[in-house]
């Protein structure tokens, strides 16, 4: 029709690209750019929000047990300590899929932290060093279940910071990398924990 229609719409866009640099490289229109870049909401990846994991674990378990009509998964401390510690580039849609084929590979409904390694091995993903040598011995794993869950996974992300640092001679941009979180969170992690006191570290 070549009639003029007045209406009222609002728009809400979400991406996972780098809109900013594809504008520069002249891959996004800028005129779009401008109209959709509003109000922008940073939604955080999950490697930089490690504190919700185990809130995700639970959730998404009761939704694949209430969608496939099975018994809900129960993660060891082992099993939940090895998962926080993974980058999680896919996010929540990564960490759902590792979820679901442990529901679908397991003859129980208990998990312990070797079957999750074995499935982060075969679907190819990169675990973090300092999660897969977690071991929970038999004669600790009771002392730890009485721990509060995010006490032992900021333990957790506190041994694979030494380790990484160890591991880039103090470069706190490798380490960054390494771990796959960005600079500035990096940073903050390491003021938080007092790192910046305790180790001689470099840019």
């Amino acid at each position: 029709s070549n009639k003029l229609v007045s209406f009222d719409v609002r728009v809400v866009a979400a991406t996972s690209r780098d809109l900013q640099q594809m504008v520069r490289d002249g891959s996004f229109r800028e005129d779009l750019y401008y109209r959709l870049n509003v109000l922008p909401i940073r939604v955080p990846p999950l490697r930089e929000r490690q504190d919700d994991i185990a809130l995700l674990i639970e959730a998404l378990c009761e939704d694949i047990a209430a969608r496939g009509g099975g018994a809900q998964l129960e993660l060891n401390p082992d099993a939940q300590a090895l998962l926080a510690a993974q980058p999680w580039r896919g996010n929540i849609r990564e960490l759902r899929n590792v979820l679901e084929q442990l529901a679908l590979r397991s003859d129980t409904h208990h998990i312990a932290g070797a079957q999750v390694g074995m499935v982060l091995q075969e679907a190819g993903l990169p675990a973090l060093a300092p999660a897969a040598s977690v071991r929970v011995q038999p004669h600790a794993a009771a002392v730890d279940a009485l721990r509060p869950l995010p006490q032992q996974i900021a333990e957790l992300e506190h041994r694979a910071i030494a380790q990484a640092l160890v591991h880039t001679g103090g470069n706190r941009t490798a380490a960054a990398k390494l771990l796959g979180i960005s600079r500035a969170s990096f940073y903050d992690r390491l003021a938080a924990m007092g790192f910046l006191s305790e180790v001689q570290t470099i840019d």
